[in-house]
């Protein structure tokens, strides 16, 4: 899965991931990066807890995209723009 970055540094949620995770407008994330990997964690005030089907439902859609994740190297990023 691809997004793109805007030119005021804002990226989308595609509405798959938002719908799984049961985000909403004004939701917190903690960040981290690590090396060359940027990771969103929802915060929620109230403990979600995920049935056996909705965690079958997320290792699918990981499963399915993660093959289209796009290395992003010096070289690339050198002959953007």
């Amino acid at each position: 899965m691809t997004i793109t970055m805007t030119s005021k540094n804002q990226i989308t949620l595609p509405k798959r991931i938002v719908d799984a995770l049961r985000l909403h407008r004004g939701s917190l994330f903690d960040i981290k990066v690590q090396s060359n990997r940027i990771e969103l964690v929802p915060l929620e005030v109230q403990e979600r807890e995920f049935s056996d089907e909705e965690y079958e439902k997320l290792e699918r859609l990981y499963q399915k995209e993660k093959s289209s994740a796009k290395k992003v190297t010096k070289k690339y990023i050198e002959n953007i723009g």
